[in-house]
C-alpha cells in the first residue's frame, strides 16, 4: 500500500458534506479531487505512480538527524546511507546474528521523552477548543503530541502489509515535528496566511527557512477556503468562515536544505477531521509544492517563515527543584510566559491588528469615470521591493524614503512585505451578486 493510496483511506469516516458544486468535494475522500488538492493535477484518482520515493528521501534524513543512524553504526555496524531509501521505506533492518532491528521504533524512541512531557503539559494546560479557534501558543503541545500515541513507540513485526505505510508516515512526520522549530500564527491572520495569493518566481527563489524543519500552526481554516477562488473566498468571508465537520487545516511542516533554501521534496499539511466517534484528530499529510491548492498553502507558509518577523520564545519562570512535576508544570501552564509558548519554544508571528472602524466615504477623483458603487475584497499577498526606511539607534529615520535625497542602502532598503486580506472601499456595500454559502452540518446547497 503506497502512501499515495494511503490518502484514499485518510479521514474516510465520517463522510463530510459537499461544499461546492464543482472542484474539491469531501463527500468521498477517495476521490481524485482530494489527492489533487494535496499532490497536484497529476495525482488523479488512479493508482499509478507512487509518492514513496519523495518520502523515502525525507525518511532517510529524519533517521539520521534524530541520531538513530549513528546508533545503528555504533551498536550494529550498519551504514544507514547504504539502505535503499530512494525506492522504498526501510522500517526494519537485519543486524548481526540475524537480529531484526525496528528502525521506526528506535527512531521514535529518541523523541519519546519530549513527547511524553509535552502530552502531560497539554493535559494540565487545557483541552483544545472544540472548534479549534482561539488557540494560544501553549496549545501547540496538544497539537503536536496528538500526532503520535503510545502504540507508535512499540516495536512491530510488520506482519500486516497495509499497516506499514501508515506506520512509516506517522513515524516520519512525528519525528520531524519534534525536530522542528515551532511557530504560531495569531488567530486573526490564520485565514490570510492559508489563502495567500501565489508567490512570484523571484519570491519563491528567495525563500530561506530559519531551521532544518519548521512547524507552523494556527487556528482551524476549512479546506474549502484554501482552494476557493477570489469570489468564493469573498463570499466565505462575508458569510463568516466557521468550522463544521469537514477537514480543516491547522498548519504545516516544512523542510529546508543545508543552505536554508526550501526543500521541495515534499511538505506536509497539518489537517484535522472528525473520527468515527466525533472526536477531532490531526495528522500531517504529505503535500506537493506547486500551483495547486495544497502547494500554494505550503508556499504561503514558507514566505511567512522566510520574510515575516517572529517574536522569540519568552523565558519561563524558575520551575523549582522538580521541573517536570505536576505542580511545576501547572505553574508554567498558568504563567504568562507559559501561555506565550515558552515551554514549547514557540515563536509567534509579530502582528499588530489594524485599527477598527470604517473609513469615511471618499469622493471619486477628478477625471474618473464616476464614483464606485460596490466594494470588494483583495486577497492577502506578498509585495516585493517595498521601501523600508533605515533608522538610527534611537529609532529615528536617517533620511527620506521616497522624496529627494532618498538613497537606497543609505536612507532606505527594499523588503518583501505581507499585506493581509483587505476590504477595498469598506464604506461601500458588496455587490449584491456575491454568492453567500450557508454553512451547516448538513450537505450545503448549490452555490450557483
Amino acid at each position: 500500500m503506497s502512501v499515495r493510496n494511503l490518502l484514499d483511506a485518510a479521514f474516510a469516516l465520517p463522510a463530510a458534506p459537499a461544499t461546492r458544486d464543482s472542484g474539491l468535494t469531501f463527500t468521498a475522500l477517495s476521490s481524485g479531487a482530494w489527492k489533487e488538492f494535496l499532490l497536484g493535477p497529476g495525482a488523479g484518482s488512479g493508482r499509478s505512480g507512487s509518492w514513496d520515493e519523495q518520502l523515502a528521501v525525507l525518511w532517510k534524513r529524519v533517521v539520521a538527524e534524530c541520531g538513530e543512524a549513528q546508533r545503528l553504526a555504533d551498536e550494529h555496524d550498519i551504514d544507514w546511507e547504504l539502505a535503499p531509501h530512494e525506492s522504498k521505506a526501510v522500517l526494519a533492518l537485519c543486524g548481526p546474528d540475524d537480529v531484526v532491528i525496528d528502525v521506526a521504533a528506535a527512531a521514535l524512541a529518541t523523541q519519546r521523552e519530549q513527547w511524553a512531557l509535552e502530552r502531560r503539559f497539554a493535559r494540565i494546560h487545557r483541552r483544545l477548543p472544540s472548534d479549534l479557534s482561539g488557540l494560544v501558543p501553549a496549545d501547540v503541545g496538544a497539537l503536536r503530541s496528538g500526532l503520535l500515541d503510545e502504540q507508535d513507540f512499540r516495536a512491530s513485526n510488520y506482519a500486516v502489509q497495509q499497516d506499514r505505510a501508515v506506520r512509516w508516515l506517522r513515524a516520519l512526520t512525528g519525528i520531524a515535528a519534534y525536530l522542528s522549530a515551532a511557530h504560531m500564527v495569531p488567530g486573526p491572520l490564520a485565514l490570510d496566511v492559508v489563502t495567500t495569493a501565489p508567490l512570484d518566481e523571484p519570491t519563491r527563489a528567495a525563500l530561506r527557512l530559519p531551521a532544518p524543519w519548521s512547524l507552523i500552526t494556527h487556528d482551524a481554516v476549512p479546506l474549502r477556503a484554501a482552494q476557493a477562488d477570489d469570489d468564493e473566498l469573498a463570499a466565505l468571508v462575508e458569510a463568516g468562515v466557521c468550522v463544521g465537520p469537514e477537514p480543516v487545516i491547522l498548519g504545516g511542516l516544512l523542510a529546508s536544505l543545508p543552505d536554508g533554501r526550501l526543500d521541495t521534496t515534499s511538505g506536509f499539511l497539518l489537517i484535522s477531521s472528525l473520527d468515527a466517534t466525533g472526536k477531532r484528530c490531526q495528522v500531517l499529510q504529505p503535500t506537493a509544492y506547486g500551483d495547486h491548492g495544497g502547494g500554494r498553502v505550503l508556499y504561503g507558509y514558507a514566505a511567512q517563515l522566510a520574510f515575516a518577523r517572529w517574536t522569540p520564545p519568552p523565558v519561563l519562570p524558575d520551575p523549582g527543584p522538580r521541573p517536570t512535576s505536576r505542580s511545576a508544570l501547572g505553574r508554567i501552564a498558568t504563567s504568562e510566559a507559559g501561555q506565550a509558548g515558552g515551554f514549547h519554544g514557540i515563536r509567534v508571528l509579530d502582528f499588530t491588528p489594524p485599527p477598527e472602524g470604517l473609513p469615511e466615504e471618499r469622493t471619486a477623483p477628478t477625471g474618473s469615470r464616476g464614483p464606485l458603487v460596490f466594494g470588494t475584497w483583495r486577497r492577502a499577498h506578498w509585495k516585493p521591493g517595498m521601501r523600508i526606511g533605515i533608522r538610527d539607534s534611537d529609532g529615528r529615520l536617517v533620511g527620506p524614503v521616497y522624496k529627494d535625497g532618498a538613497v537606497e542602502g543609505i536612507t532606505f532598503t527594499r523588503e518583501r512585505r505581507f499585506f493581509p486580506r483587505t476590504r477595498i472601499r469598506r464604506d461601500l456595500p458588496l455587490a449584491p451578486t456575491t454568492t453567500v454559502y450557508e454553512l451547516s452540518n448538513s450537505a450545503a446547497p448549490r452555490g450557483r
